[in-house]
């Protein structure tokens, strides 16, 4: 019997909190790709069985929904299920709750398969039993928009980035939660000190590789900041991020 959903309880440390003393957002992400990571395992599709035939999953989009965040020495939990899939990729969902059991986060994902040696998706029909681990069970928050390039006369923000040798994963591209770290740094400690993140979604287009030069262009307006990272003028990840004032 293959689980429909899959559990893993965490405790927040003192180094994992940021500077407002309380989870960061880049460790959720960590966290959702984890969780997914452990239920594909679980289900025997994860990177042992899916390297068997050269394909592998890659984190295509990402929302994430926050109403609070953990604080230091606070237990949490994610929660993980698949919502559905078709020939190309998967929808897989994740809710995120405190110590009580009080719901404080949703997340949303998209995985593809892809060759190994092409990078093309591969396709899914020939995991027949996939269905068989669909579940109903709802994700309230809003499925991923529609993220829309930044014109250069629109930016509000503008910075230069190098990806580094820190920034790489197994796979020798630039890790998915690094594209979060190169958003965020954007602002400074004040403006955080002052707003927390409300939701994030991000898209990953094409793949960054250690050494590239990117530059990320942003337009921020009443709270909604539209950003992108572009190499050699080509769009490679596009952001949405909403922000709420803590005052």
């Amino acid at each position: 019997m293959r689980p429909k959903e899959h559990t893993h309880k965490y405790f927040l440390t003192a180094g994992e909190c940021n500077a407002q003393r309380q989870m960061p957002i880049t460790l959720i992400a960590q966290r959702v790709i984890e969780i997914a990571t452990e239920h594909a395992n679980i289900l025997g599709v994860g990177y042992s069985d899916m390297i068997k035939f050269n394909s592998g999953w890659v984190l295509s989009r990402m929302s994430i929904e926050m109403t609070r965040y953990p604080g230091v020495n606070e237990e949490y939990s994610l929660t993980t299920w698949i919502e559905g899939f078709n020939r190309l990729y998967s929808e897989r969902n994740m809710e995120i709750q405190d110590g009580n059991g009080e719901t404080i986060g949703y997340a949303r994902t998209i995985w593809v398969a892809i060759d190994m040696d092409t990078r093309r998706p591969s396709d899914l029909t020939g995991i027949s039993w996939l269905a068989e681990t669909i579940n109903d069970r709802p994700c309230p928050i809003a499925k991923q928009s529609r993220l829309m390039p930044v014109k250069e006369d629109e930016a509000t923000l503008s910075a230069q980035h190098r990806f580094k040798v820190s920034d790489i994963d197994f796979n020798r591209h630039v890790n998915s939660v690094r594209y979060m770290d190169a958003f965020l740094d954007q602002w400074d400690i004040e403006f955080f000190d002052n707003n927390d993140i409300s939701r994030f979604e991000i898209q990953y287009i094409h793949e960054t590789h250690f050494g590239d030069k990117a530059h990320i262009r942003t337009k921020y307006n009443q709270n909604i900041a539209e950003t992108e990272i572009l190499v050699n003028e080509t769009a490679n990840c596009r952001a949405k991020i909403a922000f709420k004032s803590k005052n």
